[in-house]
Order: C-alpha cells, then structure tokens, then sequence
C-alpha cells in the first residue's frame, strides 16, 4: 500500500495554508465577532498577511446555505461606494476535511448607525446624511441590474471610530432578503416564507429604503408585535403607506418621500430616476398608493366580505376546505368575471374547478391542489402558495435548501407540491396571461427547471433523482448535503472527490461516498451520469452487479474529475470488493484474486483496480467451472446410491463385474509376460 496520505496529496497540489483564503487572508476561528454574523453564517476576525492596516472581518458559510453566487463576481470586480467593500471569496482548508466557504468584507469598526431601543434617529441625519448613501446603492446595483435585498435599519454601519464614513452591509452569504424582517418586504413577497422571497427587483430595494427610514425616525420595528401574515393583510386593505407612516413623527418632505418608496403598486413606486432627482433637490408629489385594487361588489366567505382577490385568496389558503366548496359552487369564478371584470382570470378558475387539470391524490389533496391553483391566479404577483409553502419568485431553491436544513414539514409539502404537477401547472397558466399586451416571460419558477424538476420526482425513487436533484439544480452555489462530508464545503465534483478521499482515508475506506446527496449532487454538476444512475437504481443493492457499477462510476469520476492517486476510495473499493471476492468458491482463484487487488491497490487508481482483478470474468469462470462440479459430483453421486440400492441385481452386477475385471487382469498379466520376455531376447 503506498505511504503517501490523502493529505499528503493536499500538500503536494500546494493548497494554502491552513485557514488562510488565497494565501492571504487569515481566517482566525479563535476570534468570532458575533456582532456581524449574518443569519447562520458565524463571522471572524480576519488577519490581512500583506497590509496588516486592512481591518477585516470573515463569514464562514453555514452548512447548506446557499450564498449568492450570481452577485459575488459583479461585487468583487467594481467597488460599490457606500457599501462595505468584499475583498475576496473562496473556499478554506481549516484542517483535516474541514472545508468552509468564506467572503472576507471590511469591518465596520463604527458600529450600528441605528441600535434598536436606543430611540429614533434625527430626521435630518437619516434623510441628509444615511438615506442619499443607500440611494447611490440602490442606484449602483440598478445599472448593472442586481438586487441588494438586505436593506434595513441595523445593516447600516460607520466605517470609522470617527463615525464619518457611513455604508450598507453585505448582502451575498444568505439567500436574498432571508435576513428582512417581515414588515420590509413588498406586497409581491410578503407573505412567504423568509428563505422562499427571492431576489426581487429594484422595486424591492426601494420598497426596504422606506421602511427602513420609517424604522430610524420611530426608533422601534414597524408592525412590532403582528405575525407576517397580519402585516400582509393589513397592507392589502390599506396600504403600507396607510399601516406604517401616520405612527411616526412626519415632516412634509418625509411624507413625499415615504409615499413615493412605500407605494404597493411596483409600477406607481417611485424608481431610479426619481430618487436621483429626489436625491439632486428635485422633490415631486407622489402618487398615493391603496394597498390591492378592490371590486365594486364583495363575495362572501366564511361570513366575511371581501373586494380584494388577494385578501380572498389570503383568506382561502387558510380554510382549503371551506374554500374549495366555495369554488365548487361557482361563485369566485362568477365574482372575478362579472366584479373584477376579469374574463380571462375567470375562464383560468373555470378550468380549474372543472377538473381540466392534473388533480393526483384523495379528496383532501384535491382542495389543497385545486385552492392553490385558484390561489395563484387571484395573487398573480405575490407568494405561491401550497400548505406549509409559500414563496416568492426565484424563491424556490432557497427555500428547498432551508427545508433540508431543518427537516420538518415544509419540506414534506414541496416535495407533494412538485411531485403532484401542481406548481407545473400554475406556471403554465401563469405564463399564459399577458402583461400590458405581451405574453408573461417569468413565473415563479422558470419553466424549464420546474418540468425538469417534475420529472425528478416522478424518479424519487432512483439514486441521483428526487427532491435532492432538485434541490442542487436550483441552487448553484450549494455544497453537497451529504452527512459523510460532515459540513465539509464541495462546490464541485472535483473538490466532493477529495474531500470523499479524504474521509476515506481517515475512516480505512469504510464510508458510503454514493448515497441520495452525493448522488443528487454529482448528476447536477456532470450531466453525464444521469443514464448511470437510472441504471444502477434498476439494481439489487446486495447484487455483485450494483456494487460493480457503482466502483465504475467512482473510476469514472476519479479519471474525469480528479485524477491524482486515490489511496483512501481504493481502501473504500478493498472494503466493498473484499465481500464479493469471498463469494469465488474456488480457494486458489480467490486467493489469486486478492493478490491482485493488493497489488493493484499500489496504483491509487480505482479504474485500474477493477482492471486489474477483472472481477466479473473471474467471477463468470469460477461459476461455471463451480456448476460443472456440482454436476460431475451429482452423476457420480446417483451412480453410488444406484449401486447400494441395487439388490440382488447390485450382487448379480458385482458378480458380472468382477468376473471381467479377473478376465481383463489376465489378459494385462499375459501382455505383460509377452513385453517382459521381449525385452530379455532384444538384450535388455
């Protein structure tokens, strides 16, 4: 077996040193500022090895969060002012297989512009000194199209001791706007779940600005002491601006400006081009926003009135099956034709009551489908809901990801929700409305990951399919969920091989580097394996076959993704193959077989292994030559227990028998005489 350890490879390919990120920034662990953790992310104070003046500060990425992968480039390459500066990302090696995902930012040595219970803040400070910094944000992110998310009164920091240079916080090691309270999120994503609300638009960026100048002047949370479902329908009957500004002190201009941010309708908010005039000087009257349109006539539910189709769908998700009876007797679909004049929603609600779409399940999975769909269409702009699930657009993948986190039953209801076609079908009505004349382009999900996702749980059963597939399909940036990583960060299949080889090593090769997770993850990120993992789920995990195909694809893998020696995977395959080897009934085949799996070993290669013992072939000879025993042994069995069964015959036979053998021994006797007597005449 050959000396060099799994990190004796580490160090030969001249990884950095131990919690050291590019060789420069070290991460010290002995250190934590929880000051500046972000939601599960754990923050560090970061040592700078080539300007000891930069003060910095790390977060290490928790297991299973999925950070923002397609913000960090854009951040990274152009400094934004006004927001603390990301110097560097990447992976660290901490120590054995303790690999962590870590964004290195400058620490606002300042502290909180805003502390809560401390009191509000001046109005001429937070509109003269704080609101024009996060503008210029807002304004920087819009022109290179990206989403801050993370806007909100105690993400707002002084850079100095000094207290004169003030910038937003960071806004990439979470899903986007996980870490808002409530009350900052617009109507379009309220009412999901905080890891589902995806990444919005400006809109939401401008939407968070004005709560949170709401937030500093009042000097307590907006909404303090409502559940986010109470928030929404308070906004929904009337209006943010309505809910949240009469209870602080307001001067004129701070009442333009929150009318103008706090707005309900995406389209009447107040967009970048205001706020640079706004920010210039140039004040302009705002239009008022009314929280959600309202009909001309009510429908009656659970004996109460409602005229906004999103309060109704609110209220329908709460009581599915009081709701579904509702829906059965025709009178939403009558209200959003004849009050809402709607024809085109009406129609969609008609399909769906009608049974035209894919219903699976009992009855009660019937009014939970059947309500969700109707649900969609009334809130075409808001959160999907289904059960325990809501989520807003692009929220999905977070939101998965939080659900494997914590295991209960939200991911429970996403996998029903995918699996039943449910969410497939919204979308695809969803798509087919138009906007403004023009087809719909974006739902909730884009269309083609939820049918790929759909045809995922049809194969839930399947290695490398189910809600895992999904999971790592829409979340890019997630490492592998796998408990044999035990929280080790792998963006990659090359990197999920090492970190495998090096648990392998620690463990003498008795690990499962192929369970649901890894499975999942290496036929999201190879694409290649997908027919590999249908065929290997097609057989017997105890059979000679599954463990044959799963030692290939790991060669596979080994020769495609990382093709340095492999001692600690090719102890895994001594350990998997030792068991069938046993099974070769021939003593000197198996032998010889595990010699050259000894000798193989040597190589590091897992491919070259199972050339080497070409186990299958052995196998296939040692059978047959086994099977042709097992006859020979019976033929010769049957005629002893035929001659001892035989009887008088048996004697009569023996009898026969030994006369001719007697016949035959004389005449060898005789031939023998002759040859004897040859020999002495010719002279021998």
């Amino acid at each position: 077996m050959s000396q060099i350890t799994a990190a004796g490879w580490s160090e030969m390919s001249g990884a950095d040193e131990q919690g050291t990120l590019r060789g420069r920034y070290k991460v010290l662990l002995q250190q934590p500022l929880p000051q500046y953790d972000s939601g599960e992310n754990k923050a560090y104070k970061v040592e700078d090895l080539r300007d000891s003046n930069n003060i910095l500060y790390a977060l290490v990425v928790g297991d299973g969060v999925p950070f923002r992968d397609d913000i960090v480039e854009p951040l990274t390459s152009r400094n934004t002012p006004s927001l603390t500066s990301l110097h560097s990302h990447g992976v660290v090696h901490f120590g054995n297989t303790d690999y962590r995902y870590v964004f290195v930012h400058d620490m606002p040595v300042g502290g909180r512009v805003f502390e809560e219970g401390q009191g509000g803040l001046s109005e001429q400070q937070v509109l003269n000194v704080i609101v024009p910094k996060l503008v210029d944000v807002i304004i920087n992110f819009a022109s290179r199209e990206l989403t801050h998310r993370n806007i909100r009164a105690d993400n707002v920091f002084y850079m100095d001791n000094e207290k004169a240079g003030i910038a937003l916080g960071e806004c990439v090691s979470c899903p986007p706007g996980s870490l808002q309270p409530a009350v900052y999120e617009p109507l379009e994503s309220a009412n999901a779940l905080a890891d589902g609300r995806g990444p919005g638009t400006v809109m939401s960026d401008i939407y968070a600005l004005g709560v949170m100048i709401v937030h500093m002047l009042g000097g307590v949370l907006p909404g303090e002491g409502r559940t986010a479902t109470e928030l929404y329908a308070l906004k929904l009957a009337h209006g943010s601006y309505a809910v949240l500004v009469p209870k602080i002190p307001a001067s004129s201009r701070v009442g333009f400006l929150l009318a103008g941010l706090l707005n309900d309708d995406p389209s009447r908010r107040w967009n970048t081009e205001v706020l640079i005039r706004w920010r210039d000087g140039v004040y302009e009257r705002p239009r008022p926003g009314f929280g959600d349109r309202q009909a001309p006539g009510p429908i009656i539910f659970e004996g109460e009135e409602y005229l906004s189709p999103r309060l109704l769908s609110l209220a329908m998700t709460k009581k599915p099956a009081q709701a579904y009876i509702l829906l059965e007797g025709g009178k939403v679909e009558s209200w959003v034709r004849n009050s809402l004049n709607d024809k085109d929603a009406s129609a969609r609600i008609a399909d769906t009551i009608s049974g035209r779409m894919r219903i699976s399940g009992g009855a009660r999975r019937r009014e939970l489908q059947c309500v969700s769909r109707v649900s969609a269409i009334l809130d075409n702009t808001g959160a999907f809901w289904y059960r325990e699930v809501t989520f807003s657009r692009g929220g999905l993948g977070g939101l998965i990801a939080h659900a494997f986190r914590s295991d209960g039953p939200v991911k429970t209801a996403i996998a029903e929700m995918l699996e039943s076609g449910v969410l497939l079908d919204a979308i695809y009505v969803d798509l087919d409305r138009s906007e403004a004349g023009r087809r719909k382009d974006n739902s909730w999900v884009t269309l083609g990951r939820i049918t790929d996702c759909y045809e995922f749980m049809e194969k839930r059963d399947l290695l490398g399919f189910g809600l895992e597939r999904c999971l790592y399909e829409l979340n890019p940036s997630i490492s592998c969920m796998s408990s044999t990583l035990q929280g080790a960060y792998a963006k990659d299949v090359e990197k999920l091989m090492d970190i495998l080889e090096e648990r392998a090593f620690k463990l003498d090769g008795k690990i499962n580097p192929l369970d649901r997770h890894t499975a999942a993850f290496i036929a999201t990120r190879t694409k290649t394996l997908t027919k590999n993992f249908q065929k290997l789920s097609s057989l017997a995990p105890d059979s000679v076959a599954y463990t044959i195909m799963l030692i290939e694809m790991m060669g596979r893998l080994q020769n495609a993704k990382s093709p340095s020696p492999k001692p600690g995977l090719c102890m895994w395959v001594q350990v998997v193959l030792k068991p069938v080897i046993k099974k070769i009934h021939s003593s000197i085949r198996r032998e010889f077989v595990l010699k050259k799996l000894e000798n193989a070993m040597e190589s590091g290669n897992i491919d070259r292994i199972l050339k080497e013992i070409d186990l299958e072939n052995n196998l296939r000879r040692d059978s047959s030559e086994y099977e042709q025993a097992i006859k020979e042994f019976i033929d010769i069995n049957t005629g002893i227990q035929s001659l001892e069964n035989g009887g008088k015959a048996r004697a009569y036979a023996a009898k026969k028998y030994g006369q001719w053998i007697a016949s035959v021994i004389s005449i060898a006797a005789l031939l023998s005489s002759f040859g004897f007597s040859y020999l002495h005449f010719v002279g021998f």
